[in-house]
C-alpha cells in the first residue's frame, strides 16, 4: 500500500536507493537496518564462550509489545552475524529485489573491518550459512493482510577454491523484505563508527538510533534484546555502563547513562 501510493511498481524497486533516495541515494558510508529487528533479540550479545541456541518458531523479545518476531534458525548474534548481514544488503542496495548480486568473501572480510585470515574468512562464511538457514516471521497486532516468513538470505550459490571452500557468492535476497523497509521503517547506521562498537554497545545504539526521541530504557529491557546471558544484575550495569560509555565516544549520543531507577537515559546530538 506505501508502494502504490507513491505511484512505485514492485518490479522496479531497487534493493534500497530507490526507496529512499532522498536520505541515502548513492552514500556508500551508511548501513540499514529495520527498525523491529533493531528493536528485538534476534541479533544477541550473548558471551562467545557460549554456545548458540537452536530456535524453532520461538517468539523473540521486542521493544513493542505489539510486535511479535517468531525465529526459526541458529542464534544469530551482534558480534558477527548483524555485521555481516548489514554489509550484504549495503551490496545488493542497487538491483531490483529479487535479482542476485555477487561479492567475494575477501571483500566481505574487509568490509566487516575484520582481518585477513583463514579464520575470518570461515567466520563469514558461517554467518553465510546461519543466516540462510534463518526464518523471520514478523506479526503486528495493529495492521492486517497476509503474512509470510522470510530468510535473511534466500538463497546463495557459491564458487569454491581448491580446497572446497566458498570464494565468490552470488545473493539473492527475499523480495518481501521489502515490506519491512518500505515506509522508512529502518535505523542508519555511520558504519565506521558502528562496526566497531562491542556488541553491547552495537545493540544500544540499535536502539537509539531506531528512535528519534529515545525514552528512558529500563536495564531489564536492554538485557531481554540483548538476550544476555549475564544473570548478575551488578555485573550487567557494568556492562551497560561501559556501552554509554562507547556510544557517547563514537558520538552517536551527546550524553548517556544510568539513572537511579535503572533506566538508561540518553540525549540524542
Amino acid at each position: 500500500m506505501y508502494l502504490s501510493g507513491k505511484g512505485i511498481k514492485r518490479d522496479t524497486i531497487r534493493q534500497l536507493d530507490l526507496l529512499f533516495p532522498e536520505t541515502i541515494g548513492d552514500r556508500n558510508d551508511l548501513r540499514h537496518l529495520v527498525n523491529d529487528l533493531a528493536r528485538c533479540s534476534i541479533f544477541t550479545a550473548r558471551n562467545k564462550r557460549h554456545p548458540r541456541r537452536t530456535f524453532v518458531h520461538e517468539k523473540l523479545y521486542h521493544f513493542n509489545d505489539h510486535i511479535s518476531i517468531l525465529y526459526t534458525g541458529i542464534e544469530l548474534r551482534a558480534e558477527d552475524d548483524e555485521l555481516v548481514w548489514l554489509q550484504i544488503i549495503n551490496y545488493g542496495k542497487g538491483v531490483p529485489f529479487g535479482t542476485p548480486f555477487e561479492f567475494s568473501i575477501k571483500d566481505l572480510v574487509r568490509g566487516v573491518n575484520w582481518s585477513k585470515s583463514g579464520r575470518n574468512y570461515d567466520r563469514a562464511r558461517e554467518c553465510i550459512s546461519r543466516l540462510k538457514a534463518s526464518e523471520v516471521l514478523a506479526l503486528n497486532a495493529k495492521s492486517y493482510g497476509t503474512t509470510g516468513a522470510i530468510s535473511l538470505i534466500q538463497n546463495y550459490t557459491a564458487l569454491n577454491d581448491s580446497m572446497g571452500k566458498p570464494t565468490q557468492y552470488r545473493v539473492w535476497i527475499d523480495p518481501n523484505m521489502i515490506v519491512l523497509f518500505a515506509g522508512n521503517t529502518f535505523t542508519s547506521h555511520c558504519w565506521e563508527i558502528y562496526r566497531d562498537l562491542s556488541p553491547v554497545a552495537r545493540r544500544l545504539a540499535d536502539h537509539i538510533e531506531s528512535h528519534s526521541y529515545p525514552y528512558p530504557l529500563a536495564l531489564v529491557k536492554f538485557w531481554q534484546i540483548c538476550g544476555s546471558s549475564d544473570a548478575n544484575m551488578t555485573s550487567w550495569r557494568q556492562t551497560v555502563k561501559r556501552a554509554c560509555a562507547e556510544v557517547v565516544g563514537a558520538k552517536i549520543v551527546d550524553v548517556a547513562w544510568l539513572n537511579k531507577d535503572n533506566q538508561i537515559c540518553c540525549t540524542r546530538n
